[in-house]
């Protein structure tokens, strides 16, 4: 398929679809400059096509699956025609979580500093939730192991109703003997390899190499020209299908 024949590109992922501190460090908010230059960005660019990027930084696995439904649930409620728009999902760390409080979503992931979320302004103090949820919450294999069936998942969903789509893992690949290892061996038969772009090694993994330490952040966080290198693998694999 060729991109250019889309007139809409979502993106849906976590701080890495969102281009953070590609601006410079620190600067993780999806502003214009991370957002257009982060690898979908320079895809829809290149292609002319309208850019929708529904990543957060943090954001977990589920609410890249829950989001992504969601937009595209919204999109054919409106009327809009699937045959015009073109998904990428970035899939993330397998520890993460999005959690409700008061009506209100909030992402965790391993290492967040409860500081960040403020009594002020109506926010609770998050510390012993986020104490339990380093203790209790942190089990990498069943996380891979649901993050795999989310994979799925979507891709059934996305093919259900005719949305053309590349899923990729923006960090935590899925490894080589993860299959049989975690008793997974059933979930590969079924896996959606037609779409997912090298499954076994992932964006940051790839590319945070000694040789492009200057490229990465201490957050590891890419900058432009790292993303612009796999904006190049990404259409490649799109226009070969």
């Amino acid at each position: 398929m060729k991109l250019k024949d889309k007139k809409y590109l979502y993106a849906i992922g976590c701080s890495h679809m969102a281009g953070s501190e590609i601006a410079g460090p620190g600067i993780t908010s999806s502003i214009k400059q991370n957002v257009n230059n982060a690898w979908p960005g320079q895809l829809a660019i290149d292609n002319n096509l309208n850019y929708i990027n529904g990543s957060v930084p943090g954001g977990s696995n589920e609410y890249i699956m829950r989001t992504c439904i969601d937009f595209v649930s919204k999109w054919i409620a409106s009327g809009n025609d699937v045959s015009d728009l073109f998904i990428t999902v970035g899939w993330t760390t397998n520890e993460r979580l999005e959690f409700e409080w008061e009506g209100k979503r909030y992402s965790w992931c391993n290492g967040t500093d409860p500081k960040f979320f403020q009594k002020e302004d109506g926010k609770p103090d998050f510390a012993n939730w986020f104490k339990f949820l380093q203790l209790y919450h942190t089990a990498y294999d069943f996380g891979l192991f649901k993050k795999v069936t989310y994979m799925i998942a979507i891709n059934s969903f996305l093919k259900s109703v005719n949305v053309d789509h590349v899923q990729v893992n923006n960090c935590a690949s899925i490894p080589e003997d993860a299959w049989k290892s975690l008793d997974m061996q059933h979930l590969e038969h079924v896996f959606p390899n037609d779409i997912f772009y090298n499954k076994h090694e992932s964006f940051i993994e790839k590319y945070n190499t000694d040789e492009n330490k200057e490229h990465f952040t201490p957050w590891l966080h890419a900058n432009k020209h790292i993303h612009s290198l796999y904006a190049k693998e990404i259409i490649e694999f799109i226009e070969q299908r």
